[in-house]
């Protein structure tokens, strides 16, 4: 088996920390396509020469023109974000010694039913795997991101729908799931503990493959941990998130195999998190902008309880009413009622705004000719 196919299998298993919140694809950015394509051919053609390399320099005509098109562009054409836009990273990921003791203090063990906590230390005595994953702050609704916490299927069902991904994933109970990922890899999930701001959730998965002799099995348990930061008036709500993740192989082959290729996968878990804060900022500011939009998604959704629709669709109308709020709160009305006004009265020498000294005020009846 190759380096590559076991950093597959590798990364397959442990992408059961993403169905908790779980792993979309972002499209390359076209700078980073242009930076590769740049290296490929500053590495293919080393020692041009000059008549040569005049054949890739532009011609006048071809300067002006280029020139010509980057001074037409519209100024108001809208940029796109970077990474850095969308999200804060607080802090790195790790997987060091000191970082995996503090984590493991940090776990509610004794919040757990004496059944969970069985299943939970059968992971933790016999570890393989650690990391912590980044810990990141994103802007998103509270209402939405609590909804996607507790409903992990919707989400796969909004990136199967949207074309993100072929991931599937099934309610079984009211605390477990079945998961798919399409290419070999099965498991299960159940969320042994949940608050607000913590969760606990056991994940057990197997990948089949002809390429290998015996499938491999592996259990994780991922510690999720939620601060939420209120934006106020002006300001959009926002939560700081970080899982830990704590993986088992029972196969001491895959066990090393995991540690060798272990740099690899780390950067493929802390990616994919980061590409899933994104996902809930993208739906939060959806639900504000394009409440439409999303429900027409929500009437496609596949897979999910069918109460899922309604209460998808409700905590979109919540999040619109919150937009809308802080707006109104942010640009307040600038148009101001109509004042009454003080007319002139009839009986006495009274006027709205004081006047000259030299202007006598009399009163005018209606039968009387003002001309």
């Amino acid at each position: 088996m190759t380096q590559m196919e076991m950093t597959r299998i590798i990364q397959r298993l442990t992408i059961l920390v993403i169905t908790v919140a779980s792993s979309i694809s972002i499209t390359v950015s076209i700078s980073s396509a242009q930076e590769i394509q740049i290296k490929k051919r500053d590495g293919q053609s080393p020692a041009l020469t000059k008549s040569a390399a005049d054949q890739y320099l532009l011609k006048d005509t071809d300067r002006q023109l280029t020139q010509f098109k980057a001074e037409q562009r519209p100024a108001h054409q809208a940029r796109i974000p970077t990474e850095a836009d969308l999200i804060t990273l607080i802090n790195k990921g790790s997987s060091t010694r000191f970082t995996r003791k503090s984590y493991l203090s940090r776990l509610p063990l004794d919040k757990l039913t004496p059944a969970n906590r069985a299943n939970a230390d059968y992971v933790l005595k016999d570890l393989s795997m650690f990391r912590a994953l980044p810990k990141i702050q994103v802007e998103v609704n509270h209402s939405a991101y609590s909804f996607f916490i507790a409903h992990p299927d919707v989400v796969v069902s909004i990136w199967r729908d949207m074309k993100l991904s072929e991931f599937q994933m099934w309610q079984t109970g009211p605390f477990s799931y079945e998961v798919d990922a399409g290419d070999g890899t099965i498991g299960t999930l159940d969320v042994i503990h949940q608050s607000p701001t913590e969760s606990i959730v056991l994940c057990s998965g197997v990948y089949k493959s002809p390429l290998i002799a015996k499938p491999i099995a592996a259990k994780a348990l991922l510690f999720l941990e939620t601060e939420y930061h209120s934006g106020g008036k002006h300001q959009r709500d926002s939560v700081s998130h970080q899982v830990s993740m704590f993986v088992s192989f029972p196969s001491q082959t895959v066990e090393m195999a995991a540690k060798i290729l272990a740099p690899v996968s780390n950067v493929i878990l802390d990616r994919n998190f980061k590409e899933v804060s994104i996902f809930m900022h993208m739906m939060s500011l959806a639900m504000e902008r394009q409440p439409g939009w999303v429900e027409r998604v929500a009437n496609r959704l596949e897979g999910v309880l069918p109460i899922r629709q309604p209460q998808l669709l409700k905590v979109a109308a919540r999040v619109y009413i919150d937009g809308q709020r802080r707006k109104n709160a942010a640009e307040p009305n600038r148009l101001q009622p109509p004042q009454p006004i003080d007319v002139i009265s009839q009986n006495n020498d009274k006027a709205p705004r004081k006047l000259p000294a030299d202007v006598e005020v009399k009163s005018v009846s209606r039968a009387q000719n003002p001309m």
